[in-house]
């Protein structure tokens, strides 16, 4: 991290707030590198932690008339990068849990007590009730679960309330589960773990 004295950073963030664009284009240069490395250290992923600070640098401009309340600019900056970060994390440690429930549902070769789960069938009739879903719906779960947006950023692309998509995720997912176990026999215990 840059070991420039505080007063400077936080002269700098004034003129961000103040709209500068050249202030703004000093910052990132400045951070870039550094705030980069930081995020890599974290997610282990070069591609994520490019990402992350896209996230961070587009934040900061969108809520540059926030930064005078920054008493200490690399702080609050590491803090915003640790938080964008964890953030990345938790989303990849559900598509994780999704994956694991999908591998222990499948019956190994050597061991076959069971009929094996048919997961074209599952695909199929996912996908089916997917598209009886009313459209809005759809496309919300579609966003989520294909696209892997948040409600958040879902929110924004449709110009929706944020709770909205929230509550129509919900419902989404509860009338998937609720025909997956009409239509299918799996344990309602792999239901839960994959939606």
């Amino acid at each position: 991290m840059p070991t420039e004295p505080s007063y400077v950073d936080k002269e700098l963030f004034f003129r961000i707030a103040e709209g500068e664009e050249q202030a703004f284009t000093q910052f990132f240069i400045q951070w870039a590198t550094p705030l980069t490395h930081y995020a890599n250290k974290i997610l282990r992923n070069d591609q994520a932690a490019r990402d992350v600070m896209q996230e961070v640098f587009i934040k900061v401009w969108l809520y540059r008339d926030k930064l005078p309340q920054v008493e200490q600019p690399a702080a609050w900056l590491k803090k915003v990068v640790t938080n964008q970060c964890l953030l990345i994390l938790d989303k990849n440690a559900a598509q994780d849990k999704r994956l694991a429930a999908l591998r222990l549902a499948q019956p190994s070769q050597q061991e076959d007590p069971l009929p094996a789960i048919d997961f074209r069938e599952i695909r199929q009739t996912l996908n089916k009730v997917i598209e009886q879903l009313p459209q809005q719906r759809r496309t919300i779960y579609r966003m989520n679960r294909e696209e892997g947006k948040t409600t958040k950023e879902i929110a924004d692309d449709l110009s929706l309330s944020h709770g909205y998509v929230r509550n129509a995720l919900s419902a989404a997912l509860d009338t998937i589960r609720q025909e997956l176990n009409l239509r299918l026999d799996l344990p309602i215990f792999l239901l839960l773990l994959l939606f």
